[in-house]
């Protein structure tokens, strides 16, 4: 018992450390911070277009192809797992509103509390990645 109790203390010890290793190697990549302006930026101009839902499903789309490159680029960058995990939950946001535009009509409202949330969640990764050493 005792010994199955220092394994798990030991590799308890082990995730942490490499947490930390992770934390600590995580870098700032200019790539990175621009996509993620983009579509804080996209998102927080279409919130404003979403009385024309021509318009807003367009932009819907040009997001969804934007937060999905975005989600590939950082996908296998070393000591990246925060934004890496952070990109797949925006994109998950973004196509489900592109979803909804493909499956009938989308009122203002939502459009506009969707935008507004994807704008929201694009500023806390920019947040985030601008902490990162350079």
């Amino acid at each position: 018992m005792k010994k199955l109790l220092m394994v798990l203390v030991f590799l308890s010890g082990c995730a942490t450390f490499n947490d930390a290793m992770d934390a600590y190697l995580m870098k700032y990549d200019t790539n990175e911070y621009k996509l993620i302006t983009e579509v804080r930026t996209k998102a927080g101009s279409a919130k404003n277009n979403c009385a024309d839902s021509i318009e807003s499903k367009r932009l819907a789309k040009e997001l969804l192809y934007t937060s999905t490159f975005l989600m590939h680029y950082a996908e296998h960058l070393p000591h990246n797992k925060p934004i890496q995990h952070a990109t797949v939950e925006l994109n998950d946001m973004v196509k489900g509103l592109s979803d909804k535009y493909d499956s009938g009509i989308v009122s203002p409202v939502f459009c506009k509390i969707k935008f507004t949330s994807i704008e929201e969640s694009a500023n806390r990764m920019q947040q985030s990645e601008g902490k990162k050493p350079r």
